[in-house]
């Protein structure tokens, strides 16, 4: 039985034979269901488009003005306890900062400047509350930089694949937890660097502890491959719906209002390809991504301010399901795509549910 379901039909060209060979006959990829569907309708197939990326560093990190102090700066901040700070933002390692680790850097450099504002005075104090007035308005750069705009948020997006593998919701609802100290963390920093916690003041002074929410999503490739796979659906939606349009406009399935042999082959492949195949798909997509968007949709409005100008459409689009986006795109494709179809087969009088009558 499973032998004859994976022959049967195949004439549609060697790129379907190549693709169902490789990936299996069960569950078929989205291009599967538009190839089908182009060959039972007897048009062209359409091309589908490449699923957009995460932002590359250059676009996605926030440019931070640099501050260059002098050596009567530095000696006089030595003198207060801001000289081991300092030191190691100086030093090789420091000038090639990470992300969440320029964060923390920012945090102690806080710290200790309050110290020396109690001890400094004249010049010295007002060259370093000027300092500190520089350093809060590059606050939420380095906020964004550290948090979302940071490489080990980007690696959670990165990993995708070409396989046609949908991760289940289960996965999502693991990613979902392992976002959990992020989150928290990011309420702890507060909207500016005035509302800073002593909570996260603390975990600055202790590596360990600063780092342990990017650990924890570390191993994580969920959205990456949730988010590729979907655009791969939204593709296969959009294609099917304009394959659909194509021919209800050049002459209609069922033009006496009855199935026809044609109409019965096309629904066929509406029930097998995309009833059984990738219906159960996207509404495990669905119900693992709602969830994270919602979440990351929190994230990006407490840490857009941050971000590039440039950047935010697109990194809105993935993080915020409010927001023009894949999410976006995926739901009007989806609701397209069901419309045209209750359009089709009500027309041939092949509904679920409905009796059908005999072909003409």
């Amino acid at each position: 039985m499973r032998a004859h379901r994976c022959t049967h039909g195949m004439g549609v060209g060697f790129l379907l034979l190549l693709g169902l060979f490789l990936g299996g006959c069960d569950p078929a990829p989205p291009e599967a269901y538009v190839l089908r569907l182009a060959d039972a309708l007897e048009l062209p197939s359409p091309s589908l488009p490449t699923p957009t990326a995460w932002p590359r560093p250059r676009a996605r990190q926030a440019p931070v003005p640099e501050e260059k102090g002098d050596l009567l700066d530095f000696l006089a901040l030595q003198r207060c306890g801001l000289g081991a700070v300092l030191g190691a933002r100086n030093g090789p390692l420091g000038r090639v900062m990470d992300g969440p680790e320029r964060l923390r850097y920012e945090l102690r450099f806080r710290a200790g400047a309050d110290r020396c504002l109690s001890t400094l005075e004249g010049e010295g104090r007002e060259r370093l509350e000027a300092l500190l007035a520089r350093k809060r308005n590059s606050w939420p750069a380095v906020l964004w930089n550290g948090t979302l705009g940071s490489a080990a948020w980007a690696e959670l997006y990165g990993a995708h694949g070409e396989a046609w593998a949908p991760p289940p919701a289960r996965e999502g609802a693991v990613a979902l937890a392992a976002l959990g100290p992020l989150r928290a963390r990011v309420a702890a920093l507060g909207p500016s660097a005035l509302d800073v916690s002593s909570e996260a003041l603390a975990a600055a002074e202790n590596p360990g502890a600063w780092h342990e929410p990017w650990e924890a999503l570390a191993q994580l490739r969920y959205p990456g491959v949730a988010f590729h796979q979907l655009q791969r659906l939204t593709g296969a939606l959009e294609g099917a719906t304009l394959l659909l349009e194509e021919r209800e406009g050049q002459r209609p399935l069922c033009p006496q209002g009855r199935p026809t042999p044609r109409a019965k082959r096309v629904n066929a492949v509406f029930l097998r390809y995309y009833g059984e195949g990738l219906q159960p798909a996207m509404a495990e997509l669905e119900r693992g991504l709602r969830p994270w968007l919602e979440a990351t949709g929190s994230l990006w409005a407490q840490l857009q301010e941050g971000a590039p100008p440039e950047a935010r459409p697109v990194l809105a689009g993935f993080l915020d399901p409010r927001e023009p986006g894949p999410w976006q795109a995926y739901e009007a494709a989806r609701n397209r795509h069901t419309a045209r179809w209750q359009a089709v087969l009500g027309a041939c009088q092949l509904m679920p549910g409905t009796t059908s009558p005999s072909s003409p």
